[in-house]
């Protein structure tokens, strides 16, 4: 009898789940889409508790359905286990009692079974009913329940798109990330730890496995007469289960040797060992302890990428920390779907799942470990990944930074508007053009600098006006230069214009005030201009009738 393929049935039973998280979240991106249409934030507020309520049995009735679905894999899982587990000892009972009762026949068995598949029901809905989102708070992350992260972050955004705070993407963008940031958590209020809804069933059940097999085995050593358990084996074992896997010990080393029960020793948390009935002079060991010197010699080889080495357990740490990227990138791209943001931003995000899928192949074969690519596809959404032409839309470095540098993007076009073109354009002009860059960002720190001063709607748009008006000779003003422009032509002096400002300004100075900057002094007019030396922008200016003591001239 072959033993029950444990990690297949329980990855089904995580994709359940997970697919449950993805639901979560899309009935929130929804919430905000549809609220985004209300224009007054009274409106809002008399309907926001119906909201509330409405999301919130969704919610339920997600969890309810996963645990419908999770319940038949789970009892499968563990009838299996239980026979698998008893069946195995067959011919240890034979040589040592004469007999050997067949598990249906063993009303023991069944009445254990029953016990562990009630136990798992009942601690998969209790952590069906701690649901909700691991946010930061200061500089660390704490479980929020999901009627509060609606009342206190959902809430928040729909009134940040509904009063014009900030705008719809901005908006999505901010609470996609903190969802898939943190993915679907139950919490264990007795100790204050979360978990993503998936790595806590996962856990559950396996405890049930752990329970079963500890069951089975110490009931099978009670009537073998004996007091010792072998320790199975399992590649990439973390380096202190490596030192006892695989080696025989009494009940009491079991505890003292192996740490039974304790959250990093043996059947603790997301150990995936298991201890078995020994007897001695009738079993045979699995493992000698040759071949288990030669195991541990090769696990201890560490390999290097990007600059770290790792261990046989360490690499495939690493990897499962990829495949978690990729599912919280999978579920980004849907969830900005369904957000209905533009289709650039859509399309970088596939292309940076696109490139962590590359440089997850590249790991893999790079440590030797098989790609475990049902991992990542559990939505079963199909391609996420995009082609190559629209792959080469996107600079390698935006797609690295993809999240960034759209942040970046939208802030750009909010304060310059459509002059930093489509979010691909952008990335082009950061990443391939660093002068264009550099002068798309002087402008926007200009605008920026103007928005934020006291002045009148008017006043600020003809500031603009004139700093473009300038740009366009390749000269730049700095917002004090810019408010003072206006208002040079004073009484009782001569007219100037901003054609003979640009014409002086495009000769050669007269004057430097000190090593950093350089004057332009007519004074016939008693014009002062005052600009960087180094980055050329015009600091001030001013009129006055004579040189500034301290001035020395360069002609």
């Amino acid at each position: 009898m072959e033993k029950p393929d444990i990690d297949s049935i329980s990855l089904r039973m995580e994709n359940i789940w997970r697919t449950a998280g993805l639901r979560v979240m899309q009935d929130v991106v929804r919430r905000i889409k549809k609220n985004r249409k209300i224009t007054s934030t009274a409106d809002y507020q008399i309907n926001r508790l119906l909201e509330l309520g409405q999301t919130t049995e969704e919610v339920e009735r997600t969890l309810k359905e996963a645990l419908n679905a999770s319940y038949p894999e789970m009892f499968r899982l563990y009838d299996e286990i239980a026979n698998w587990q008893y069946v195995r000892n067959k011919d240890v009972y034979e040589q040592v009692n004469g007999s050997f009762i067949p598990p249906e026949e063993n009303e023991w068995l069944k009445r254990m079974s029953e016990a562990v598949k009630r136990q798992t029901k009942d601690e998969l809905v209790n952590l069906a009913q701690s649901y909700g989102f691991s946010v930061m708070i200061g500089n660390r992350r704490a479980f929020t329940p999901f009627s509060m992260y609606y009342h206190q972050y959902v809430d928040a955004a729909i009134m940040d798109v509904i009063s014009g705070a900030f705008d719809y993407n901005t908006v999505i963008r901010r609470v996609v990330k903190q969802m898939t940031d943190s993915g679907l958590r139950t919490v264990d209020y007795a100790t204050g730890k979360s978990n993503r809804v998936d790595v806590a069933v996962r856990r559950a059940v396996m405890a049930g496995v752990s329970q079963i097999t500890e069951k089975i085995n110490e009931q099978t050593a009670k009537e073998l007469g004996t007091d010792y358990f072998e320790v199975d084996w399992h590649a990439n074992a973390r380096p202190s289960h490596r030192e006892w896997q695989g080696k025989v010990y009494s009940k009491e080393e079991l505890e003292t040797v192996c740490g039974l029960h304790t959250v990093t020793g043996l059947h603790g948390a997301n150990c995936g060992h298991d201890y078995y009935a020994f007897v001695p002079g009738a079993s045979k060991r699995m493992y000698p302890d040759e071949w288990l010197e030669e195991q541990n010699r090769k696990e201890a080889i560490t390999k290097e990428w990007q600059g770290k080495e790792y261990d046989a357990y360490e690499r495939t740490q690493k990897q499962r920390q990829m495949e978690t990227a990729m599912r919280a990138q999978r579920e980004k791209v849907q969830l900005l779907k369904d957000s209905k943001v533009s289709e650039d931003e859509v399309m970088l995000a596939r292309c940076k799942y696109q490139a962590q899928l590359n440089e997850y192949s590249r790991y893999c074969k790079k440590m030797k470990l098989p790609e475990q690519r049902e991992r990542i596809y559990y939505d079963m959404r199909g391609r996420v990944a995009p082609g190559k032409k629209s792959m080469s839309r996107f600079p390698k470095e935006m797609i690295k930074s993809a999240a960034k540098d759209t942040k970046q993007y939208e802030k750009y076009k909010n304060i310059v508007g459509n002059e930093v073109g489509t979010l691909a354009d952008f990335g082009r002009i950061k990443y391939n053009d660093p002068e264009r860059f550099a002068t798309l960002k002087k402008k926007v720190e200009t605008y920026s600098d103007i928005n934020k001063k006291d002045w009148s709607k008017e006043f600020k748009q003809n500031v603009k006006k004139a700093y473009d008006r300038f740009a366009k000779e390749n000269i730049y003003l700095s917002t004090h230069a810019l408010s003072r422009l206006p208002r040079l032509n004073k009484k009782g002096y001569t007219e100037v214009s901003e054609e003979y400002v640009m014409n002086i300004l495009k000769g050669k100075p007269n004057y430097m005030e000190d090593e950093k900057k350089i004057v332009y002094f007519d004074r016939k007019l008693q014009l002062s201009i005052i600009r960087n030396k180094e980055t050329k922008d015009v600091i001030s200016i001013v009129r006055r009738k004579n040189p500034k003591e301290g001035w020395k001239s360069v002609r």
